[in-house]
């Protein structure tokens, strides 16, 4: 399971992109690594205060609340971000803006559930951490957080097995909720979402290519050179350089933004704030739509933990969860139904965003060869962990160079022949929000919390508090919705 590190060590831009998410993009004070362990008890407290129930005294380096919350804000700015104005114009204006405030609740709500999983279960406990519950379990002191029961629980659960070396937070969660069991679901959806990540990156590839003027006269070369490009970088030793360039893809998103903002003011000035707007969904298809690109685009809650183990006061993740959510809220309310008003009385957004700058403007080449550079320098952040997972799968060693390189290469090319006959960008970024992103987000972790809540405490497994009811009714709500929203949008991509 060295697989789901290396994804929450170099993945800056990609969102599972699960963008852009590392514990390499994290700011921590005075220019030290937030990243660290967590400590190791197992205290299950139903009001969860923050997922603070380990190791809450200040850390000397780490990330402050503010730091976080921007750091969340990063994360969810990635590519993902190029099929937001595709999504208002599918939700209409009031249910894009309703919709972006409760998928931003249920985000919040379902982080908390993977916080509160994290009190439920043993953990490492940190080095060099003295003062963590389980050592204040064993010299009789009062634990920190949680009961006196949970932490006698604790105490016989010292035998159970730990999950495999190099499985990240989340993914322990999922062992210790549902066995071996539940840790090979939770990697599959995981390998599965990274491969349809990436193929949606070769997609998009394509997508800026075929708006340039400049192109090598055949559409095949054109889409076999970046594919070439992101399989050659994959194959490096360590592609940890490639984290640099989030910097890089962040001012690229803005330049992009900014080029369109301009070009949709220049093209209609502000008379599509004047215009007859639409308002709601036409159908539910058009609202799976919406979902599945909404949902990818926030998803915070696989990264939660990173986080939380990168603060310097790790009980006041809850507040930067909120100010994070607040500062993605309306940075998508301006690049989404801004961007699409802006532009309703002269463009219509069936792709990403990049469609509606001309393809004559020097400007915009500008900005689709620079996305084009980022994207390729992105995609390998996603094809190394996946390449690792599929040779620890079969059985191909750390010193096998060739086969490793072989299964990467392998990789590149099948994703890049899936891309050719793929929907749009949008189409496949908003079905990877639509199941996998829904899954992992609003399913697993209520699941997990109802799971672990009966493991801890089997003697009141008779007994719904409030906190159990949310847990239930939020598992039920996260079934239902990705049920219809993803047959939706696979119907729809079949049609198409």
């Amino acid at each position: 399971n060295k697989t789901m590190a290396a994804i929450a060590e170099h993945e800056p831009l990609v969102r599972l992109e699960l963008d852009k998410r590392a514990q390499s993009s994290i700011v921590c004070a005075d220019g030290e690594d937030g990243t660290s362990y967590a400590g190791g008890e197992k205290t299950c407290n139903t009001e969860s205060d923050g997922g603070s129930g380990i190791n809450q005294s200040d850390k000397s380096h780490g990330s402050s609340v503010i730091q976080t919350a921007i750091n969340m804000a990063k994360m969810c700015m990635g590519t993902g971000t190029l099929a937001l104005p595709f999504a208002a114009e599918k939700g209409g204006l009031i249910f894009n803006v309703v919709g972006l405030a409760l998928i931003a609740v249920w985000n919040y709500y379902c982080a908390t559930c993977v916080l509160r999983c994290r009190d439920c279960v043993p953990q490492r406990i940190k080095r060099g951490d003295s003062d963590s519950d389980i050592e204040r379990s064993s010299t009789g002191q009062q634990p920190l957080y949680g009961s006196v029961e949970d932490q006698e629980t604790l105490q016989h659960s010292s035998n159970i097995k730990p999950p495999p070396a190099g499985t990240t937070s989340y993914a322990a969660v999922a062992w210790y909720a549902a066995g071996p069991v539940g840790l090979l679901v939770f990697n599959l959806l995981m390998l599965l979402m990274m491969v349809m990540i990436i193929i949606a990156y070769e997609v998009a590839m394509i997508s800026f290519i075929d708006d340039m003027p400049i192109t090598t006269g055949s559409r095949k070369i054109d889409i076999i050179i970046p594919s070439v490009i992101v399989a050659l970088l994959s194959c490096s030793p360590d592609v940890s350089f490639l984290s640099k360039f989030s910097v890089i893809g962040l001012l690229a998103l803005a330049l992009s933004f900014v080029v369109i903002l301009w070009q949709g003011f220049t093209e209609n000035g502000l008379t599509g704030f004047q215009s007859t707007l639409t308002l709601w969904p036409r159908n539910a298809t058009d609202a799976s739509s919406w979902f599945g690109v909404v949902v990818f685009g926030y998803g915070i809650v696989p990264f939660i933990l990173n986080f939380h183990e990168s603060m310097k006061t790790p009980k006041q993740i809850g507040l930067a969860m909120k100010m994070g959510l607040v500062l993605v809220f309306f940075a998508y309310i301006i690049i989404s139904s801004g961007v699409s008003i802006l532009f309703s009385p002269s463009h219509s957004f069936d792709g990403d965003v990049l469609q509606a700058l001309p393809t004559n403007s020097w400007l915009a080449l500008f900005v689709r060869l620079l996305m084009t550079f980022v994207v390729s320098m992105t995609a390998p952040l996603i094809v190394v962990p996946c390449g690792e997972m599929i040779e620890g799968k079969i059985g191909i060693g750390v010193d096998e160079v060739y086969k490793r390189i072989a299964v990467r290469v392998l990789l590149c090319m099948l994703c890049m022949i899936f891309s050719e006959h793929a929907p749009g960008f949008v189409h496949i970024v908003s079905f990877i929000g639509c199941f996998f992103a829904s899954i992992i987000g609003f399913i697993l972790p209520p699941l997990f919390c109802i799971q672990l809540r009966h493991n801890t405490r089997k003697d009141d497994v008779s007994k719904m508090d409030v906190t159990s009811f949310c847990d239930l009714s939020a598992l039920v709500i996260g079934i239902i919705t990705t049920i219809l929203t993803t047959t939706m949008k696979f119907g729809e991509m079949r049609r198409s």
